[in-house]
């Protein structure tokens, strides 16, 4: 192995900047918005790490994130988290490695880290003789980067957040730990979700934010039946002052409008920007979502969150943050709902069945629980 990321880094910031200079590092970030939030604890503790290193010296450290749609989460953020972000759907720099190499223009970043698949910006980093190249090895050119290991999500033990340690230990230092910083307005920005909220009947008082929708390609995880238990917990929130507010993407849009309709509540599904979310959230009394990046949203912004999983294991999967709980029911039992057909239909999978078993009363009261911890 080379030497370690942090020399490499330290070795470069010597030989090319000057005290007063500012220095350019660049993170490709996860596709999946859970992935990214899980990613980011190790993300934190390289920029403060670095960070530290650079001021010792009297090199500012611009930081710069670019990915797919959810690097968006960072287009509000202090910008001394993200100085910028690039956003690969607004951004046609970065459809090939010789666009990205002509971005850097004459000097190129520092370092690039590379949280993604992505091989169009590990061509472009090595091309460009980025000093510090390093990553996940789950795309193909691993040869572009100093360093890299395996990220596959069942091919190691332990958490998700856990498997990027060899990768922060390289960058960061030996015995480096991942870091954990909520995701607040102050530091991410959608303050603006609040007018939305307002818009969309919200009178000022408390609210919480529920999200029923998985991603489509893993409907498993959605709480079955459909609606109902979605209607009794929104009744329960009711009960005791609390707005309830539906949260999903534009594709959940119309189905989280009649469902909101149902609850008497508000639904902003396709109307809220990463950053707005976060907002929502940690402004929230509590959140209640399904296994989803919403809930590792919700989590990482510090709220009472509680997560519903039937489908999903949560060794590796429970998002992040210091008041968060996972639900299931039994996987085999009765439940209190009416069993129309089309309600189970996409419960193509055993343990399914035991988010039907999980009763909604049972569901408040940790959110209640957890809600009160912060208190």
């Amino acid at each position: 192995m080379s030497r370690h990321g942090l020399a490499r880094f330290e070795e470069a910031l010597a030989r090319g900047f000057a005290p007063g200079d500012e220095a350019e590092v660049w993170f490709r970030l996860p596709v999946q918005l859970g992935d990214l939030v899980m990613a980011l604890p190790t993300i934190w503790a390289i920029q403060q790490r670095w960070r530290r290193s650079a001021a010792e010296k009297g090199i500012g450290l611009r930081f710069v994130f670019t990915g797919k749609r959810s690097a968006s989460l960072f287009s509000e953020a202090d910008p001394g988290i993200a100085a910028q972000c690039l956003v690969d759907e607004d951004t046609p720099e970065s459809a090939s490695p010789w666009r990205i190499r002509k971005l850097w223009g004459q000097r190129p970043p520092v370092a690039l880290i590379n949280f993604s698949k992505s091989d169009r910006i590990k061509l472009a980093a090595w091309i460009g003789g980025v000093p510090v190249r390093a990553g996940i090895r789950d795309g193909s050119n691993n040869w572009c980067y100093h360093f890299s290991h395996p990220f596959l999500h069942f091919q190691a033990p332990g958490h998700r957040i856990f498997r990027y340690r060899p990768l922060l230990e390289w960058l960061a230092g030996p015995g480096a730990q991942p870091l954990f910083l909520p995701l607040t307005p102050e530091r991410m920005g959608g303050g603006a979700v609040l007018a939305r909220l307002a818009a969309a009947g919200w009178s000022g008082g408390s609210y919480v934010v529920f999200g029923p929708k998985p991603h489509a390609r893993t409907p498993q995880r959605q709480w079955f039946p459909k609606d109902q238990p979605w209607i009794r917990l929104a009744a329960l929130a009711r009960a005791e002052g609390h707005l309830p507010v539906f949260v999903g993407g534009p594709e959940h849009r119309a189905d989280l409008e009649a469902l909101a309709g149902k609850c008497q509540g508000v639904s902003l599904a396709g109307d809220t920007s990463l950053p707005g979310l976060a907002a929502l959230m940690a402004g929230s009394f509590g959140c209640v979502c399904v296994d989803s990046g919403p809930a590792h949203l919700a989590a990482a912004t510090g709220a009472a969150t509680v997560v519903l999983f039937g489908y999903g294991i949560e060794y590796y999967d429970l998002p992040n943050g210091p008041r968060v709980v996972a639900l299931r029911g039994a996987p085999a039992g009765t439940h209190p709902y009416d069993e129309a057909a089309s309600d189970f239909a996409d419960a193509d999978h055993p343990w399914c069945r035991a988010t039907a078993n999980l009763p909604p009363g049972r569901v408040w009261a940790v959110v209640k629980a957890l809600a009160a911890e912060g208190a």
